[in-house]
């Protein structure tokens, strides 16, 4: 099945991140966060990575520089598990 995910991201009610969800077919397996901070006019970018499990979605550790990073840490994650 393909992975597939939206091109939108999602404000999280933190204000903090955005979240993308990530799907296998219609599935979805977990959501990529995207992170950043403002510092003297530089704005700095980073994601994580959450898995799906049940109705919650669980962290995996690390961050990363890219969206495709984050992403393929969940294929891997969810492929493994």
């Amino acid at each position: 099945m393909s992975i597939t995910y939206p091109e939108a991201w999602i404000p999280d009610p933190d204000g903090r991140s955005r979240v993308g969800q990530v799907y296998r077919g219609e599935e979805s397996i977990g959501r990529v966060r995207r992170w950043q901070d403002e510092d003297a006019g530089l704005i700095r970018e980073w994601f994580t990575a959450e898995r799906k499990k049940g109705a919650f979605y669980e962290p995996i550790a690390g961050t990363h520089a890219t969206f495709e990073e984050a992403l393929e840490r969940i294929v891997m994650y969810s492929v493994a598990h």
